[in-house]
């Protein structure tokens, strides 16, 4: 297999398996935290839950086993209370409540539009934020809390996060080629939006993990598996779905769904449509290229310069081995003289 000691060698860079002493103890205490401080403060307001109804549970990449190394580690817990939703129609005040709970020096806490963030700083540099969305447990029946703290727009929405977890669970663990196939997803979109700030600008990583599982397919062979012709191919099959319109050459619109199979049902590229239409343009042309580039790589012969074009979609984290060594044979033909 072309660069199997290379693919094992990066996945080993960039890949979390499992909680550091450090992200386990973050954890921990803000769970502390919230079991403690939570029903109390929630007593003030005339809402009443023990410590024993809060369930908090892992979603996201670490639930089924994706989380890779960056600049800032993100982690979701979601927090799960009984609530009478339309005793308090408000998720903005209970996402406030939460806020109070954790709020203290040692972190940064702020009220996103979809959870409560708390955001860990070393020498004046984020490293890490767990963000906590919040779930109403109504008669049995979830929804989540969105709303920025003063915004307008807020709404508890249908959800099951449980739901989404086992369904994910479902497709992604004991599958070991398709999770490193989505940390490796994961890992371009981090080295191509590297700076990018604007909101929802950014591929969410559900959708790309979505779709990542909806256009794997294993690539394995005698010497083990294929990674390379694996990513080439799921990332051929996730620009394939994406429907263009185009003038002269030049892509105008971009499109592409992958709605949730859980409450809400959303697509969940919505947001980012709804911010602008050049976000979606942007990305389905920094995916071509990387198809372009792993397509290069797959048909070169040289491991060498497959491994540059790799480093195109990967970053520098991934190992480029020494070119071959040429050897020129140079046959002397002597004449012969018959007579």
């Amino acid at each position: 297999m072309k660069l199997k000691k290379e693919f094992e060698s990066f996945f080993r860079k960039i890949r979390i398996d499992d909680e550091t002493h450090v992200l386990k103890e973050k954890r921990d205490i803000l769970q502390d935290d919230i079991e403690s401080k939570l029903p109390e403060i929630l007593a003030d307001h005339g809402i009443t839950i023990s410590k024993s109804d809060i369930r908090m549970i892992d979603q996201g990449s670490y639930k089924y086993k994706t989380t890779i190394t960056a600049d800032v580690v993100d982690r979701d817990v979601a927090v799960i209370i009984p609530l009478d939703i339309n005793d308090n129609p408000d998720p903005r005040e209970i996402k406030g409540y939460l806020k109070d709970s954790i709020t203290i020096w040692q972190r940064s806490v702020s009220v996103k539009e979809p959870c409560v963030r708390a955001s860990y700083y070393e020498n004046g540099e984020e490293w890490l934020h767990i963000d906590l969305p919040l779930y109403a447990d109504d008669g049995g029946f979830k929804y989540l809390a969105r709303g920025k703290a003063t915004s307008d727009d807020y709404t508890w929405e249908p959800a099951d996060p449980d739901g989404l977890n086992a369904d994910l669970c479902d497709k992604i663990l004991g599958h070991d080629q398709l999770r490193r196939i989505i940390c490796y997803i994961k890992k371009w979109r981090n080295e191509k939006y590297a700076g990018s700030s604007g909101d929802h600008e950014i591929p969410p990583s559900i959708g790309l993990t979505y779709l990542a599982c909806d256009c794997f397919i294993e690539q394995t062979g005698s010497d083990g598996d294929d990674d390379l012709l694996a990513f080439q191919k799921t990332m051929q099959g996730i620009k394939d779905r994406f429907v263009c319109t185009c003038y002269d050459g030049e892509v105008l619109t971009a499109d592409i769904s992958r709605r949730l199979p859980v409450e809400p049902y959303s697509d969940v590229f919505q947001k980012m449509k709804d911010s602008s239409t050049s976000y979606m343009v942007k990305f389905y042309k920094r995916l071509s290229k990387a198809v372009d580039n792993l397509t290069n790589a797959v048909n070169v012969e040289s491991p060498h310069d497959a491994a540059e074009y790799i480093q195109k979609v990967l970053g520098t984290d991934f190992d480029v081995p020494p070119k071959e060594a040429v050897t020129a044979v140079t046959q002397s033909k002597r004449e012969h003289s018959f007579g």
